[in-house]
């Protein structure tokens, strides 16, 4: 019985990417005799049967694996025997090019307000799958440039912008990555509105008398011997009397009310003011449940200058802070100029536990830009604001009934 011989063997396409599908050809001489098969390598271990009839068989079959391949055609038997010899051919796998994928671009953190002339700040975190990320660039809406920072994978990066016009100005921020071409991300955006500081709120500085009185935990009044401590009839509070304001005295015992404590003026937070103040509250301090944070107005109330030397009065501004006609921000005038003749600035007789702590305390009164409060220093009776996250002693008061 005569075997046909292969006449020819081709593939198209002859280069083609990875996971492209050939189509290789076969051509006999004649028909292949009954119970035998042709069959191909395409480049790997093992034999396929080609399909067709007559002189005429083909088979498609898609390569993932890049490079030079060869391929072999052979007649077989029933048995899996070669009948004949073997045609062979070549053909190009390629590199499929990586998909580039535009990065996203993520709003963290943005109010939806603001001080003219003071910082406005925008976190923004932007991430890409492909691990190619370029920069993040913004539009702050105004007259300025566009801003383009340097960014790091998955990691918050804030912007800060001073407003200089009070209006509303929408902003828009995009990624960018690395990627050929260079891909960029959807925008986000927000409107914020600018406006002019609050109105001037003039406060004089407090009559300046002497004037204390010891509270007890039960309530009760105090003479000047008595001393701190647990019990009942220990000291615990202090009553000044030229306003009728009962003050807090922390304690150096380690527990809930202990000097050291400091605590964030943000609810959101476990370690927040309010909830320092409901449990005070709870507990009924110095016969009292209706403690609260103080005012910085409260706070200045009870500062004292060794020296006597006071700011006369001062204007308070909820925007841009505590200015003086010596453009000053302390309450003591001595220590604007870093002599700190008075410090701490507190009657330690009846405050005695401000120098086991860190001095700052905070106040219920906002500061200037969102999220932050005012709060005061009696190491040299200097006071700011500063944002509510921050971490500060807190000196609770209530007014006597």
């Amino acid at each position: 019985m005569v075997v046909p011989q292969i006449t020819k063997v081709s593939v198209t396409p002859t280069s083609a990417p990875a996971g492209t599908k050939f189509k290789f050809i076969a051509t006999l001489n004649s028909p292949l005799n009954v119970g035998d098969k042709l069959k191909i390598n395409v480049g790997g271990n093992s034999l396929v049967v080609m399909t067709g009839t007559g002189i005429q068989y083909s088979l498609s079959q898609a390569v993932f694996t890049a490079g030079k391949k060869a391929y072999t055609v052979g007649i077989y038997n029933n048995n899996g025997v070669l009948q004949g010899k073997v045609s062979n051919g070549t053909y190009m796998v390629t590199s499929v090019a990586p998909t580039n994928h535009a990065p996203t671009l993520t709003l963290i953190k943005a109010e939806t307000s603001a001080i003219i002339n003071t910082a406005y700040t925008v976190t923004l975190n932007a991430k890409d799958v492909d691990t190619n990320l370029s920069s993040i660039t913004m539009n702050w809406g105004d007259s300025s440039e566009p801003e383009t920072v340097n960014a790091t994978d998955s990691k918050d990066l804030v912007f800060s912008h001073t407003y200089t016009s009070a209006s509303s100005f929408g902003w828009n921020a995009f990624a960018t990555d690395k990627g050929t071409p260079a891909l960029n991300s959807k925008s986000v955006s927000k409107i914020v509105t600018i406006s002019n500081p609050a109105p001037v709120e003039v406060i004089a500085t407090p009559a300046r008398t002497t004037g204390y009185t010891k509270i007890a935990n039960n309530g009760s009044e105090l003479p000047d011997s008595a001393t701190l401590g647990a019990n009942p009839t220990d000291w615990a509070c202090t009553k000044d009397n030229k306003t009728g304001l009962i003050w807090e005295i922390k304690t150096n015992d380690g527990g809930l009310r202990d000097a050291t404590k400091t605590y964030t003026n943000y609810t959101q937070s476990k370690n927040d003011v309010s909830g320092f103040t409901i449990i005070v509250n709870t507990m009924g301090l110095c016969g009292a449940n209706n403690w609260r944070i103080p005012t910085i107005t409260e706070l200045v109330g009870i500062v004292y200058c060794s020296d006597g030397k006071y700011s006369p009065s001062y204007v308070y501004n909820p925007s841009i802070g505590i200015v003086q006609n010596l453009r000053m921000q302390y309450v003591c005038t001595s220590n604007q100029y870093g002599d700190t003749t008075t410090s701490p600035t507190i009657n330690t007789n009846f405050f005695p536990d401000i120098a086991t702590n860190n001095y700052w305390f905070w106040s219920s009164t906002s500061g200037n830009a969102s999220g932050t409060m005012w709060g005061l220093s009696f190491e040299g009776s200097y006071h700011s604001y500063g944002y509510g996250y921050s971490t500060s002693g807190v000196r609770l008061v209530h007014d006597a009934k």
